[in-house]
C-alpha cells in the first residue's frame, strides 16, 4: 500500500539539486547515514528550492531508518510542520502500517483517521476506508470493519473499491454465520455493481448464505448462475451444495444425481465421503433403510467426526430397518475404534438403549459404565444415569438400580424433565421392591411439582397404588379419585377406577365401592389377550358389597351375571346359595349349593359348599339330616380343616339336640381324631359345656390333662396351657392364674403368646393388689414385646397404677410414652392420662391442652369434657364444669359417667349449694351402683355436705354406710376419723 512521492525529472538534471540527488541514490540504496547527510547539505543551502520539500521528507525517513526508536517522533514533526501535503499522509500511511505489523490495530486505524482528516483525494480516500476495515477485522472489530465497507460503498459508490468493499463486507457476514446480513449484503452488491468483475464471484458467496438460511430454491440458483466463474475446487463444493439443498427439498431424484455427480468429481479422494453421508441421508428419508446404512457405512472410513456421525446413522438405519443384529454389530465396531471424543456419548447410548430393547441388560451396563467414569464430560448425564438404571432393575441389580437413579438426579446440568423421570424411576424401582412408603413420597413428589405433565400425571396414580399396597385404603381411594378426576381421559382411569373400588372395599366402605367398580365395567376396555378376568372380579365384588351391605336380591342378580365365567364362575354360584341363606330362603340355598357342588366337584369351594349345607340343616333345627352332613364332610374331605370343624360342629348338633352325651363323644373325636386341629380348645369348652347342661361335674380339664400327655409336642399344646390360666382369671382365681401363667411363661416355645401371658399375669398381680409385680411384668411387655398388641395397654396400665400411687410426673411419662408408641388406637387414652396427672400436679394449662387435643380426636369424648370440667372447677368456674359434666353425666352410664356426677356433687359443694350436691352425689349411688370407688367417694362428700348442713345425724348415717359397705376404700378410713368427730 506504499504511496511515494518522486522528484520532478527536470529538477534533477540541475546542479543545484546535486546533493539532494546524490541524497535519493543512497536512500534508494539504503546508505541511510550518507543519504541524511547529503539531504541535510542540501536542505541548508537550499531553503527555498522546490525541492526542499521533498528533501526534507526523504531526510525525515532516513533518521527514522537511522534511529528507528524515535521514528514516531521524527515524522509528527514533519506532519506538524506540512500538514496537508501528500508527504504528510504517506508517512500516516507508514505509521499505520507498521502499527499494524505490530498488531497494535486501533493505533493504525488513527493514523490512517489522521490522513483522511488532513484532506485525500477520493479515489485515495476509498481505499484508505477499506484499508481500515482491514485493520478493524484484524482487531477483531468486525462491527467496525463493516461500517467502514459501507462507508466506502455509499460515499465513493464510484470507486473501484466499492464493489470490493460491498462483497468483503458480505463474506464477514457470513463467516459469523450472520446469514441473513450476508445475503442482504450480496444482494445489495448485486443490484449497484451488476457489472463488476467481482459482483460475478458472489454468486458462490450468495448461494452459501441462501443455504445456510434454508432458502434452498434459491441457493440452487446462486451456485448454478456462479458455475461460469467458479475454479474447479469452488465447483465442487457447489455440486455438493446443490444436492444437500435439493435433499431439504425432498427433490430425491436431483438430489441423487447431483450426489453422484460429486462423487464422480471426488473419486478415490476423502471428499467423496460426504456425498455417500448426503446420500445416506437421502434414503434414511425415504424410509430406505438398508439402502441408507450402506452409504453411512461408505461415509465411516476415517476417524474424523463425518466417519463417526456415519457409523453411528449406519446401526441406526439397520436397527430402523429391523436389523438388529446388523445395529449391535456396527455399534459394537463404533465401540472398538472411538472411546472418546465427539459423538462417543450419542452412540454408547443408543448401543445401551438396543442392547436393552433386545434384553441384553448385561451389555447395556456394560456399555454405559464407561460414560458414567467420566461423569464431567457427559452431556446427557441425567439421561445415561437414567437408562443405567432401568438396566440394572431389569438384570435385577436392585441396590444399584437405586445408586444409578440417585445419581441422576444428582446431576446438576440436565433438563429438570429428565432428573423427574430419573426420579420416577426410582420411585419404581423401589415400588417393584415392594418399598412402597418410599416410593410413595417420590411419587407424590412429582405429582406435586408437575400435576399437568405426563410423569406427574402417572405420578399420581402409583403413588395412590403404593397407599393401596401398604394397606392404607383412605389416603389410597382419595388419591384414585383426585386422579380420576383431574385427569378423566387418561388411559389409567380404568384401572384407577377399578383400584378405588377395591380401596372402599378393603375399608368395609362397600355401598361407596359399587359407583366405582360400576364405573370401570362400563368404561375398561378388556385386551385381546387378558392375563386375568378383571371384568368378572369387578362383578364378583360388586355381588360381594350387595352382599356385605345385606342387599341380597341385588347380590344374587350381580352374582348371576358371572355363574360360567372361567374363573369366578364356582364362586357366584357358591356365593347365590350363601346369598339365599341369608335371606332365609334355606331351600333355594340348599338346592344352589347342590347345584354347586354338581356343577363344581373340583372348586376348592367345595368342602365350605357341603359344610354349608350341613350348618344350614344346623340353624333350621334339622338335627338328624345336619349330622348326616357334617359327616359327609368329613368322609368326602377327610384331609382337611372342614373334616375337624364338621366333627366339632356335630358334637353342636347334638348338643342342640339335648344329646349331651353324643355331643361329649363327638367333641372328643375332635381331640382324638385332629390333635392339631384349631377347634381343639372349642371341643374342651364344648364338653364343660354339655357336662354342665347334664347337670354333671365339668371334667374339661382332665380331658385337657389326658390330651396334653398323649399329644405333649402338638401345636395346640401351648394355647391349652394358655386357656387353662385363662379359665382361672375368668373364674376369679386370680392366686391359681398366676400359677399357671408363670410356669406357662417358663416352658412354652409360643412367642406369640407371651405377651398375652405376661399381661394376664399382670392383671393377676393387680387383681391380688401385689402391685409392684404388676408393674414389674408391665414394664417387661413394653421393653421385650414392644410391638405386640399388649404394649399400649400395658404402657396404659402402668400410667394408671403410677397414678394411683401418687407418682403423677411418672405417670405422665407413661402416657407421653403411649402417645408416641401406642399408634392411633390409644391416643385418647393417653391424652386423657397425661391431663389427669397434669390436674394432679396443679398444671391446669397443660391439663387444659391435653383434654382439648382428645377432643380435636373426638369432639364428644366424654372422658375429655370431664377433664375440662376439672380444670374449670380448678379455676373455680362452677358453672362452666356443670354445663360440661352435665352433658356426660345425663347421657353415659359407664365410669366416667359416675365420675361425672360425682363431680357435679363437687361443683355444686365447692359453689356452696349442699342441697344440691347432695341430689348429685346420691345419683351416684342410685345410677352407677357398678363403680364402688365413685360410690364411696360420693357417701363421703354427701357426708360433708350434710355437715355444712349442720345436720350431723344424717352426716353419720352416710359415714356409717362408707364405713360397713366399703371398708377397704381410702374413703372410709377418712369416714372413720370424721365420725370420731362428730362423736
Amino acid at each position: 500500500m506504499g504511496y511515494t512521492v518522486q522528484p520532478h525529472a527536470q529538477e534533477v538534471q540541475e546542479p543545484s539539486s546535486e546533493y539532494y540527488q546524490q541524497g535519493i541514490q543512497l536512500f534508494d540504496r539504503g546508505l541511510y547515514e550518507e543519504a541524511a547527510g547529503e539531504l541535510e547539505r542540501f536542505v541548508n543551502r537550499r531553503e527555498d528550492h522546490e525541492l526542499a520539500l521533498s528533501a526534507r521528507f526523504y531526510l525525515v525517513r532516513a533518521r527514522a531508518k537511522i534511529d528507528s526508536t524515535n521514528k514516531q517522533s521524527y515524522y509528527e514533526r514533519f506532519i506538524a510542520d506540512h500538514p496537508h501535503t501528500d508527504f504528510s499522509s504517506t508517512l500516516l500511511f507508514d505509521l499505520a502500517e507498521q502499527a499494524e505489523q505490530q498488531g497494535q490495530y486501533s493505533k493504525a486505524i488513527n493514523s490512517y483517521q489522521r490522513s483522511l482528516d488532513l484532506g485525500l483525494p477520493r479515489k485515495k480516500a476509498a481505499e484508505v476506508y477499506y484499508w481500515m476495515a482491514e485493520a478493524a477485522i484484524a482487531g477483531g472489530d468486525t462491527e467496525q470493519a463493516r461500517r467502514y465497507f459501507l462507508t466506502v460503498g455509499e460515499e465513493y459508490p464510484d470507486s473501484e473499491w466499492a464493489p470490493k468493499a460491498l462483497y468483503t463486507r458480505g463474506r464477514l457476514f457470513l463467516s459469523e454465520n450472520n446469514y441473513d446480513a450476508s445475503t442482504e449484503a450480496f444482494e445489495l452488491l448485486k443490484e449497484q455493481y451488476p457489472n463488476a468483475d467481482i459482483t460475478r464471484r458472489i454468486g458462490m458467496a450468495l448461494g452459501e448464505s441462501y443455504y445456510q438460511q434454508g432458502r434452498y430454491e434459491e441457493a440452487i440458483g446462486a451456485f448454478e448462475d456462479a458455475m461460469p466463474y467458479l475454479d474447479e475446487e469452488m465447483t465442487t463444493k457447489a455440486v455438493l451444495l446443490i444436492a444437500e439443498s435439493h435433499n431439504y427439498l425432498q427433490n430425491y431424484d436431483e438430489a441423487s444425481k447431483t450426489y453422484l455427480q460429486y462423487i464422480n468429481r471426488t473419486k478415490g479422494t476423502d471428499e467423496e465421503r460426504s456425498a455417500h453421508y448426503g446420500l445416506g441421508w437421502l434414503y434414511h428419508k425415504q424410509e430406505i433403510y438398508h439402502w441408507a446404512s450402506d452409504e453411512f457405512e461408505k461415509a465411516s472410513e476415517g476417524s474424523d467426526e463425518l466417519a463417526r456421525k456415519a457409523l453411528y446413522y449406519k446401526a441406526v438405519n439397520e436397527k430402523l430397518g429391523s436389523r438388529y443384529r446388523e445395529a449391535m454389530e456396527t455399534f459394537r465396531s463404533f465401540g472398538d475404534r472411538f472411546s472418546e471424543g465427539p459423538w462417543v456419548e450419542k452412540t454408547y447410548y443408543e448401543w445401551a438403549i438396543t442392547a436393552y430393547e433386545m434384553g441384553r441388560y448385561s451389555e447395556a451396563i456394560e456399555v454405559l459404565l464407561p460414560l458414567v467414569r467420566n461423569e464431567e464430560e457427559l452431556e446427557w448425564g441425567g439421561k445415561v444415569y437414567t437408562l443405567l438404571g432401568e438396566a440394572y432393575f431389569a438384570n435385577e441389580e436392585f441396590t444399584r438400580s437405586i445408586q444409578a437413579f440417585e445419581a441422576a438426579e444428582d446431576v446438576t446440568d440436565v433438563d429438570p424433565a429428565v432428573k423427574r423421570q430419573a426420579r420416577f424411576q426410582k420411585a419404581w424401582v423401589q415400588y417393584s421392591n415392594q418399598a412402597y412408603e418410599e416410593a410413595q413420597a417420590i411419587f407424590q413428589s412429582l405429582h406435586q411439582e408437575v400435576p399437568d405433565e405426563d410423569v406427574g400425571q402417572e405420578a399420581l396414580f402409583w403413588s395412590a397404588d403404593a397407599y393401596y399396597n401398604m394397606e392404607e385404603f383412605g389416603p389410597a381411594a382419595n388419591q384414585f379419585s383426585q386422579f380420576i378426576q383431574q385427569y378423566p381421559g387418561h388411559e389409567l382411569v380404568g384401572p384407577a377406577s377399578y383400584s378405588l373400588g377395591w380401596s372402599y372395599f378393603k375399608m368395609g366402605n362397600f355401598e361407596q365401592a359399587i359407583g366405582p367398580f360400576r364405573t370401570f365395567l362400563q368404561e375398561y376396555e378388556a385386551p385381546e389377550t387378558a392375563l386375568y378376568p378383571y371384568d368378572t372380579d369387578t362383578r364378583l365384588r360388586i355381588g360381594d358389597a350387595y352382599y356385605a351391605l345385606g342387599n341380597y336380591s341385588e347380590a344374587i342378580a350381580t352374582y348371576k351375571q358371572v355363574v360360567g365365567a372361567e374363573p369366578g364362575g364356582d364362586y357366584a354360584l357358591f356365593q347365590i346359595g350363601n346369598s339365599h341363606y341369608r335371606s332365609e330362603r334355606t331351600y333355594d340355598a340348599v338346592t344352589t349349593l347342590r347345584r354347586f357342588l354338581r356343577t363344581y366337584p373340583d372348586s376348592r369351594l367345595s368342602e365350605q359348599a357341603q359344610y354349608n349345607i350341613a350348618y344350614i340343616y344346623l340353624n333350621t333345627g334339622n338335627y338328624s339330616q345336619a349330622v348326616e352332613e357334617f359327616q359327609t364332610v368329613i368322609n368326602k374331605y377327610p384331609g382337611t380343616s372342614w373334616a375337624a370343624r364338621a366333627q366339632y360342629n356335630i358334637g353342636d348338633t347334638y348338643y342342640n339336640a339335648g344329646d349331651y352325651d353324643k355331643a361329649i363323644e363327638a367333641y372328643k373325636e375332635v381331640m382324638e381324631k385332629y390333635p392339631e386341629s384349631d377347634y381343639i380348645i372349642e371341643a374342651a369348652n364344648g364338653i364343660e359345656y354339655a357336662q354342665l347342661s347334664a347337670g354333671n361335674t365339668d371334667a374339661s380339664s382332665s380331658v385337657l390333662e389326658d390330651f396334653l400327655e398323649e399329644n405333649p409336642q402338638t401345636s395346640m399344646a401351648d394355647r391349652l396351657r394358655f386357656r387353662k390360666g385363662d379359665k382361672l382369671m375368668q373364674s376369679g382365681d386370680y392366686e391359681g392364674a398366676i400359677e399357671e401363667f408363670q410356669q406357662y411363661i417358663r416352658i412354652t416355645n409360643n412367642q406369640d403368646l407371651l405377651p398375652d401371658a405376661h399381661f394376664n399375669l399382670a392383671d393377676a398381680y393387680e387383681q391380688t393388689d401385689q402391685l409392684d409385680q404388676a408393674v414389674s411384668t408391665y414394664q417387661t411387655i413394653v421393653e421385650e414385646y414392644p410391638d405386640s398388641e399388649r404394649a399400649g395397654p400395658a404402657l396404659a396400665a402402668l400410667g394408671r397404677i403410677a397414678y394411683g400411687r401418687g407418682n403423677y410426673q411418672q405417670s405422665h411419662s407413661y402416657f407421653e410414652q403411649l402417645l408416641d408408641q401406642g399408634g392411633n388406637r390409644y391416643r385418647l387414652e393417653a391424652y386423657i392420662g397425661m391431663g389427669d396427672a397434669q390436674i394432679a400436679m396443679g398444671n391446669t394449662s397443660a391439663a387444659e391442652e391435653h383434654y382439648r387435643s382428645a377432643l380435636q380426636i373426638d369432639g364428644d369424648y366424654a372422658a375429655a369434657n370431664v377433664g375440662l370440667a376439672k380444670v374449670a372447677l380448678n379455676n373455680g368456674a362452677y358453672q362452666d364444669a356443670k354445663d360440661l359434666l352435665n352433658l356426660v353425666a345425663e347421657a353415659n352410664t359407664t365410669e366416667v359417667g359416675a365420675e361425672a356426677q360425682y363431680l357435679l356433687g363437687v361443683a355444686s359443694h365447692e359453689n356452696g349449694n349442699y342441697e344440691e350436691a347432695v341430689q348429685h352425689y346420691s345419683r351416684v349411688s342410685v345410677l352407677y351402683g357398678a363403680f364402688d370407688s365413685w360410690i364411696a367417694k360420693s357417701l363421703l362428700g354427701r357426708a360433708r355436705s350434710f355437715l355444712r348442713m349442720e345436720q350431723p345425724g344424717e352426716a353419720r348415717s352416710a359415714l356409717n354406710t362408707l364405713v360397713s359397705d366399703y371398708p377397704d376404700t381410702p374413703e372410709a378410713q377418712e369416714a372413720q376419723r370424721l365420725l370420731e368427730q362428730t362423736n
